[in-house]
């Protein structure tokens, strides 16, 4: 049986602290602003996705949950800073609502180092309509609340129009989907593995 961990790695002098369980390829999780990594815990999706054959490995954002404040210049560079420190290669990214615009800005910015994404209820997607094309080809899931008042579908949209091979769900509800309907989202993210 897989064991879940308590793992801790410093990163630009922070002690920033994830959870982790599972082998294979690396499949990173970052929370919202109301969040931490222990949110997809109880949702089960550590779990989906460990059991899936990946590494699952779930960040709390410096700052929140059990890592300490750090001075980086924003959260889409912690998660580069992160992924140098770690060596995860070319891992699978999730981020939900803050986290999902840090991973997209992460993600225009280097390219070369996402496997894929999966992007929920991401904000602030129109700052980075220029460089969204550098992501056709990738695989990008989009789960969005079919009422999410913070984060409108035009976000999605967005993300659809330039990168091809992104593909758009509807789960639960709110802002926070997965916690409206956790296994809905976390067969969405099982496929989304399988086809990977």
């Amino acid at each position: 049986m897989l064991s879940l961990e308590d793992k801790y790695v410093e990163v630009k002098g922070t002690k920033i602290h994830y959870l982790e369980k599972g082998n294979g390829r690396p499949f990173l999780l970052f929370h919202g602003a109301r969040f931490n990594a222990y949110t997809y815990k109880e949702t089960g999706t550590i779990d989906t996705i460990a059991d899936s054959g990946f590494k699952a490995i779930s960040v709390d954002f410096p700052g929140y949950g059990k890592s300490s404040s750090g001075s980086f210049s924003g959260i889409s560079d912690f998660i580069n800073y992160f992924i140098d420190e770690t060596k995860f290669e070319k891992p699978i990214i999730l981020g939900a609502s803050m986290g999902g615009e840090a991973v997209l800005g992460f993600a225009v910015k280097h390219p070369d180092k996402v496997g894929g994404l999966v992007l929920v209820g991401a904000v602030g997607v129109s700052s980075y309509e220029r460089e969204l094309p550098k992501l056709d080809g990738k695989p990008v899931l989009l789960i969005w609340g079919s009422n999410d008042s913070v984060s409108s579908r035009s976000n999605a949209e967005l993300i659809q129009k330039y990168v091809k091979t992104s593909k758009f769900f509807t789960i639960g509800k709110q802002h926070a989907c997965y916690l409206d309907d956790p296994n809905g989202f976390n067969e969405k993210i099982k496929e989304f593995l399988k086809g990977l």
